[in-house]
This record gives C-alpha cells, sequence and structure tokens, in this order.
C-alpha cells in the first residue's frame, strides 16, 4: 500500500516546506475576498486583472523568485453562502490536481484563511472544515503501481502542516486529522483488492490478505474453504464458483469493542467475485478487464470494518465477505440448473451473469447466525443501476425506513450520495418460477435493479432488519469527483458504513 502524507496541526509554520496554500472566497459579485494577512496584496493583484476569480475549480500557483519558501497556491472556495463540506473537498481535490503538476511534497495549509468564511448556511466547525480541506487533498493522493517494473519512488505527498494562531482550533484539528489518515488507510485497502488484477486476486488471496490485515487491527478473522462451505449447505455460493479451477473462500472479519456490555452488532455483507466473466451466459469482450472490480463489495466491507476498528467505535461489526470467481467450463452451473440454498429455497437459474446475487443469497442467510442487529450488504450487483442513477449515486433498497434513511444520511455527510429505490414485494411476481421458488433472473431487462435487490429481500428472515447497497455504476472510474482517482477503483461508502456502524444504536 503506498505510503499515506503525514498530517500535523501547528501553532507555528514550519522552517522546511514547498508552499503555502490559501483558501479565498467568493463576494455575491464572484470577486475574490482578499484574506487577512500577508497574502491579501496577492489576491487584490489577481482580482484586478481578474486571472484568479476564486471560484470552485480555481487553483493558482504563484512562484516567487525560484524560492520555494515563497510558493503560494490560492485556491479558490466559492461564495461564502453556498459552502458545504462537499465543496471544500472538492476545492482540496482540485488543489491536488495543481501540487501533482507541480510536483510538491511539503505543504503548509493556513486554516485561518480556510476559516474566514462569512454567511455559511450551516455551522461547520473550524476543525471539521479542515478535516474536509484534508480528505479533499490525501484522497487523490494514492497510487497503485505493485505491477509497474519502474515503482514510484516518492510519493505525491509527503506532508501536509495545517497551521493556525488559534489553539482551540488546533486542539480539535488533531483528533479530526487523525481520522483523515485513519478513513485513507482504509479506504486504500478497498482500492488495492479491487484493483488488485484477478491472476493475483483470487479467493484464497484475499482470504489470506484478511488475516494479515485482522492481526494488525486487532480483528479476529475466520476463513470458510469450499468444503467448510457444503458443510454450511451454501449451495448458490458452491454453483457461482463451480466452473473455476480456483475454490471460493468465505471470510468472516469481526471487530469487538472493549470494554462495552451490550453493544449493538452490524452485520456488513459484501460480493466478493473476484473475476466475472458471466459463466455461461458469457459477457460481451468490451472492456471485460473491468470485471475484476467485481468484488469492490468485499472490498468495501473489509475497508469499513478496519476503519471502524481504527475509530474504535463502541459498536461490534461482523464482515462477511463471499469470494469466488464465475467462470465458463465444463463444470459451470447451466442456465435451467435448479439449485438450492442455505436457506432451504431453490432457485431456477435463468443467466449465469446474475451471479451476484446467488452467493450473497447464501451470505445474508449466514449472517443471521451471528444474530446481528440490522445487516446491510453491498454489491457491484447489477449494470441496470448505471441506467437507472449514472454515476452519481449507489442505489440502496431496504425493509426498514429508518435503517435506509441513516445510511443515506451517513452518505450525505460524507459525499456520498445514495438514493433509495424501492422494495415493494410486487416486483417479486416476475421472480416466480414454474419450477423452484424463484428464479434469479428475468427474461427482459424491466427494473433490473430493483428486481436484484428483491431476490435478496427473500433470504432476509422476519424481523430483521436489512438494508442493499447497489455500487456497480461507482465502485471504478468516477472522474467527475476531483478527489478520487479518475481511472479504477476509489473506495467509496467505506467512510458511510464505518459512520453508520459507530452511530447506530
Amino acid at each position: 500500500m503506498f505510503q499515506i502524507p503525514k498530517l500535523e496541526a501547528r501553532t507555528s509554520h514550519p522552517s522546511s516546506f514547498d508552499l503555502d496554500i490559501v483558501a479565498v472566497y467568493q463576494d455575491s459579485g464572484k470577486k475574490p475576498i482578499p484574506p487577512k494577512g500577508r497574502y491579501a496584496g496577492l489576491v487584490e493583484k489577481f482580482k484586478k486583472n481578474e486571472a484568479f476569480q476564486g471560484a470552485i475549480g480555481n487553483a493558482q500557483f504563484v512562484r516567487f523568485s525560484g524560492k520555494s519558501s515563497e510558493n503560494t497556491l490560492l485556491v479558490g472556495m466559492g461564495l461564502t453562502t453556498e459552502l458545504t463540506e462537499e465543496k471544500i473537498r472538492q476545492a482540496g481535490g482540485f488543489a491536488f490536481a495543481r501540487l501533482r503538476a507541480e510536483k510538491c511534497r511539503n505543504l503548509v495549509v493556513h486554516v485561518d484563511t480556510l476559516v474566514e468564511a462569512r454567511g455559511l448556511k450551516s455551522e461547520m466547525s473550524p476543525a471539521r472544515m479542515a478535516r474536509a480541506f484534508a480528505e479533499g487533498l490525501v484522497f487523490p493522493a494514492y497510487q497503485f503501481d505493485s505491477f509497474k517494473s519502474k515503482k514510484s519512488e516518492t510519493p505525491l505527498l509527503a506532508q501536509i502542516t495545517f497551521l493556525t494562531a488559534e489553539k482551540n482550533i488546533k486542539a480539535h484539528l488533531d483528533a479530526e486529522l487523525l481520522r483523515v489518515s485513519v478513513e485513507a488507510e482504509a479506504m486504500w485497502v478497498t482500492r488495492d483488492w479491487s484493483n488488485t488484477p484477478s491472476n493475483y486476486g483470487t479467493p484464497e488471496f484475499y482470504a489470506n490478505e484478511a488475516k494479515k490485515l485482522g492481526k494488525f487491527a486487532g480483528l479476529n478473522v475466520r476463513v470458510l474453504t469450499e468444503a467448510e462451505a457444503a458443510r454450511e449447505k451454501m449451495g448458490l455460493f458452491l454453483a457461482v464458483g463451480q466452473g473455476a479451477a480456483r475454490e471460493g473462500r468465505i471470510v468472516v472479519a469481526e471487530y469487538k469493542p472493549k470494554n462495552v456490555r451490550t453493544p449493538k452488532t452490524i452485520a456488513l455483507v459484501g460480493k466478493g467475485v473476484t473475476f466475472d466473466s458471466g459463466g455461461i451466459s458469457i459477457k460481451p469482450a468490451m472492456r471485460m478487464e473491468e470485471m475484476k472490480h467485481d468484488m469492490t463489495g468485499a472490498a468495501t466491507v473489509m475497508g469499513a470494518v478496519l476503519l471502524a476498528a481504527k475509530l474504535k467505535i463502541q459498536n461490534r461489526v461482523i464482515g462477511i465477505m463471499a469470494f469466488t470467481e464465475n467462470m465458463p467450463s465444463g463444470n459451470a452451473v447451466q442456465p435451467g440448473n435448479i439449485i438450492t440454498s442455505r436457506a432451504g429455497k431453490t432457485v431456477e437459474i435463468i443467466n449465469t451473469d446474475a451471479e451476484g446475487r446467488l452467493i450473497l443469497a447464501d451470505a445474508l442467510d449466514f449472517a443471521h447466525d451471528f444474530k446481528p442487529d440490522v445487516i446491510v450488504n453491498v454489491a457491484t450487483l447489477t449494470g441496470a443501476v448505471s441506467i437507472a442513477l449514472g454515476k452519481q449515486c449507489c442505489a440502496i433498497m431496504g425493509n426498514d425506513d429508518a435503517l435506509v434513511e441513516s445510511i443515506r444520511r451517513a452518505g450525505e455527510m460524507n459525499g456520498e450520495r445514495i438514493w433509495e429505490l424501492p422494495a415493494w414485494d410486487e416486483y417479486f411476481e416476475d421472480m416466480k418460477s414454474d419450477y423452484a421458488d424463484m428464479k434469479n433472473s428475468c427474461n427482459d431487462s424491466y427494473g433490473g435493479a430493483i428486481r436484484g435487490g428483491i431476490f435478496l429481500k427473500q433470504f432476509i428472515r422476519k424481523g430483521m432488519p436489512w438494508a442493499h447497497l447497489d455500487i456497480a455504476a461507482t465502485s471504478s472510474n468516477i472522474s467527475h469527483v476531483p478527489y478520487f482517482p479518475k481511472r479504477g477503483a476509489n473506495g467509496l461508502y467505506v467512510r458511510t458504513l464505518a459512520q453508520f456502524a459507530e452511530e447506530f444504536g
């Protein structure tokens, strides 16, 4: 995993650094407002010739006399009346893009210019504002070069100092910057897992990695082989992987808080198809290489459990990750086959490319054995969700309005949007089979994202609050968010799930 930039808060300026970062807001006429202090004159100069307007997306690099100690980056923050934490993150992301171009490594962020905003719509503490800006700077600093012959010798950013003259702000900054660091660590595990090619990222590989990470983070990690999955009667899980040469694994990672007498238990269940060819219902060749990302649900669960452990939340979190490959061969499951699930319900396979819901069905039934207070599953489940919602948000479905709303709210707080789709039982009518209890798909494309979720709902026992996140469209290649990588995995919803688990109850 690539080194995460070191974050620190200070009340005195460091002696060694590449440049100062100064936040600049706009007035109602959309002109830059000069910040107080030494940078006011500089902003005034740009204001006169309109070279820098202070809008979100503006980042003006100023180099003086070739002396690094005088380099400055003016970062546009837009109108104070429209400022949100997400816009602050985006400003940080735009700043990072300029820093990368200038190859800057040691930065000083002037927090006091960031918190000079007037007329804010919502109450944001200075520390939360700085945290959002730090997230925008740090999250895009990730690089995945594990398989390049020439590695990056130095990180894009080595150290970021958040400077403030206010000691009371500094006291809160320490905790917020620490949170950004552990968020990045967890998200980068998710990114690394998702970006790893499937000839390396096998079910056994992820099981072993989970054990290593668990030992480091204080998690209890248990791995089920296919033989053990068979004893658990996970017929659907095994059916998906029966065409593959490599065996599947069920990984259970448990975080348990210390000295908490009666914690709530949150079960997170993730789809981990390490490569999805579609099986007998094989996919088109175009962009099939991206099917290495079909295990991002499981990678997201691992990241969320790690983050929960790092934050030492007061609830118990169970992460259940079902890893397997979906491959065509003489042993592969075939359309028309009928398979019995762990729950005892029978499923007629209509489309072998609707495999994620099959492995999740057994994993969801298994999750009930841990007696959780709530179950949430995460999956790159359907291509249909991208048709419904595009890449601006993921879909959520569930059987409990309060649960759905609490996850949606956690997502909104982290700039990770979530939109609810209906989970009405009427959608299941189309999935009833003449030969089994249900089909895993239908022969038309109507409501595909909803049908995937409705299938999963059949494996949730009565009285169990449950929610399903379909992250297929948002798990990778989010080019419109300035603080995420343009290509590959991004680690979305790791923060959302960890915060939900932290606040649940």
